[in-house]
């Protein structure tokens, strides 16, 4: 077994994507160096480097989707590009420091705590193990690509494959072509590959609310004037950024003049591509905006107004060897099926969990099992020295992710240097502290409009939310500004 940096509290990070990155460079910042970053692909980004299908963009505004320490004033777009994002990973990875802090291609498998000596040991996919004091989870939950539950997958004699797992040699010209799903991979991918298909076929099981994205690149002059500090118009223009954001927040809290607001966008931006009255009845919920994610896009709408592409409003059953078998009982012939079905939570594409982690008592899966709780989305109860970033219910929905993981790598950092000043062997939080502040979150959020009726990813089968924070990014950093030592158990050595 190695021992990573055993000079101090040695830390593990899992995953170098936006979240593991952040938290190294705020460990560096607090004097803190004694981590390892452990990554399973071969380079920095996560999401951001693994998802690199056509016309992939962020769909949070470029100037909120940035370390506020690190800003981007080049950034191209009002809303950036796949390739922009990851290369902005890389930058900040070498600007701070955090490659020699990297083991690259190595995939934990397991976690192991280790109660006589307060540590944790991980196992790699190769048989190598480390050990560290504390083990920080950075991976997100949505990586491991999800294929429906359908018959004939094995049977399809065309090709096929997951919009995260892209064929980019494969030439799509002229190829009848099945997206399966409508959501938001679905609708940054369908005008791409109608401009070469020679029949789309665009399959819906629900509609989304679209939203305009308006992503027109910036100007020069708007980049420099971004660039010089003297100016303030970088400051100026996140701050309006954030301000518009405010829209979503209203919007899932069901204010009624916000909601009216946003149905309005939504209905002229749809209308004013697509004429035909069927097919935008089609296209029109009939949920509230905001139980599902909001999308944006500029060129769906008008793509699927083209006479080669075709909306068929029905789930999909099966696959025979050369048709898509819709719900509606009709065979479509079709040479390529692209599935943009999202992800599984928390795990791998094989069903196995993303890392299996073994507390003292019950292994992860077993805890949320009997209890889908965390403490302020960071800890969870039985499971020592163990921490995550934007966990359940830790992350604020109206935003970029980015601004909810700077108050939590803020938060653990404070809690990792009591954690090696009061010499602790273990801490995890308290079950009767994880649940009265489980409480008041549900009391809160079952009045928004994540629990307005749809079917979400926000929502467990309990039809509890246990994916986002219900308030905004203030109500989080006031709440994560103390660390409450009682809620805690703490065991010194």
């Amino acid at each position: 077994m190695k021992i990573e940096n055993n000079s101090s509290v040695s830390i593990a990070i899992i995953g170098a994507g936006l979240s593991g990155l952040l938290m190294g460079i705020e460990l560096k910042k607090a004097g803190i160096t004694n981590f390892t970053i452990y990554e399973k692909d071969d380079d920095v980004g996560g999401t951001w480097k693994i998802n690199n299908y056509p016309g992939l963009h962020c769909d949070i505004p470029s100037h909120l989707y940035a370390y506020s320490f690190e800003p981007n004033p080049n950034w191209q777009m009002p809303y950036a590009a796949q390739a922009d994002i990851h290369a902005y990973f890389q930058h900040c990875a070498k600007k701070y420091g955090l490659l020699p802090h990297i083991r690259f291609n190595t995939d934990i498998r397991k976690a192991e705590y280790e109660s006589d000596s307060g540590s944790w040991c991980l196992e790699t996919d190769s048989g190598e193990s480390f050990q560290h004091r504390l083990l920080i989870g950075a991976s997100g939950g949505l990586t491991a690509p999800n294929l429906p539950r359908i018959e004939g997958l094995d049977i399809f004699q065309g090709k096929s494959w997951h919009s995260a797992e892209w064929q980019h040699d494969f030439d799509l010209t002229d190829k009848r072509i099945a997206v399966i799903g409508s959501a938001a991979s679905a609708i940054q991918i369908v005008p791409q590959v109608a401009q070469s298909a020679k029949e789309l076929y665009v399959f819906q099981r629900t509609p989304n609310w679209v939203l305009p994205r308006n992503n027109v690149p910036y100007k020069q002059t708007t980049k420099e004037a971004f660039a010089d500090p003297a100016t303030g118009a970088l400051k100026h223009h996140q701050r309006t950024l954030y301000r518009n954001s405010f829209l979503s927040q209203r919007v899932f809290k069901r204010e009624e003049k916000a909601v009216s607001t946003m149905r309005r966008i939504a209905d002229k931006h749809m209308k004013r591509a697509i004429s035909d009255p069927a097919l935008i009845a089609q296209l029109t919920p009939e949920y509230e905006p905001g139980c599902k994610r909001l999308l944006v896009s500029d060129d769906f709408y008008p793509t699927l107004g083209k006479d080669h592409v075709h909306l068929i409003n029905s789930a999909v059953e099966g696959l025979s060897e050369t048709a898509v078998l819709s719900a509606d009982g009709k065979e479509t012939e079709v040479d390529v099926v692209i599935f943009c079905t999202g992800y599984k939570l928390g795990g791998r594409a094989d069903g196995s969990p993303a890392m299996e982690i073994v507390g003292p008592d019950k292994t992860l899966r077993q805890t949320l099992r009997a209890r889908p709780e965390a403490y302020r989305g960071i800890a969870i109860p039985g499971i020592p020295n163990y921490f995550t970033i934007c966990g359940l219910n830790g992350l604020v929905g109206y935003t970029a992710v980015i601004a909810s993981a700077e108050i939590h790598t803020d938060y653990l950092c404070r809690l990792i240097q009591m954690f090696e000043q009061q010499n602790i062997r273990g801490i995890d939080a308290k079950v009767d502290s994880t649940i009265l502040y489980n409480q008041s979150l549900q009391e809160q959020l079952k009045d928004m409009v994540w629990s307005s009726g749809c079917s979400n990813y926000y929502l467990d089968r309990n039809g509890f939310n246990r994916s986002l924070y219900p308030g905004t990014l203030s109500q989080l950093r006031r709440e994560y500004k103390e660390i409450i030592l009682s809620d805690f158990n703490i065991e010194p050595f």
